[in-house]
């Protein structure tokens, strides 16, 4: 059985839906702690949901793009400004920030499923103390398979 969580920006211009095929619940759940992730989101740990580009599907508004560096899309609410998504130069995957899902989806063992990562990338970026506390996932330098893990 297919499983669909939905989400959008804050003032409600732009939704999404993400439907996961049957065998591919619960989503990669990644943690990014880059300068970039923390700049754009305006927090110091980036939470985000791993999709297929193609089992998402947006109403209301087209997101606004944004290219921070070569090969590598934020997109947001041009209204609201909140960020949405994140996408890089492979094909067909995207990450969905994880506090843009409906509160419905964040709540009691759903909420806690979704938050709990399963990566944390960029974890150079730590701060001793601070973000270094979550104990769930794999510690990767940079990117999910493409740097070193740490853990």
């Amino acid at each position: 059985m297919s499983k669909v969580i939905a989400g959008g920006c804050l003032c409600g211009a732009i939704r999404y839906e993400i439907q996961f095929p049957e065998g591919t619940y619960p989503p990669d759940r990644i943690t990014c702690q880059c300068t970039q992730c923390r700049k754009n989101s305006g927090a110091l740990i980036a939470y985000f949901i791993g999709a297929t580009t193609s089992n998402v599907t947006w109403t209301g508004n087209a997101p606004t793009e944004y290219i921070a560096t070569p090969g590598y899309v934020r997109a947001f609410c041009n209204q609201c400004g909140s960020w949405l998504s994140w996408t890089d130069e492979k094909p067909g995957h995207v990450g969905i920030l994880t506090g843009t899902l409906d509160e419905e989806f964040l709540q009691g063992e759903k909420g806690k499923e979704l938050a709990t990562t399963t990566d944390q990338v960029f974890c150079t970026g730590f701060i001793e103390g601070v973000t270094d506390i979550i104990k769930e996932g794999k510690r990767w330098e940079g990117h999910v398979g493409e740097s070193k893990l740490l853990n």
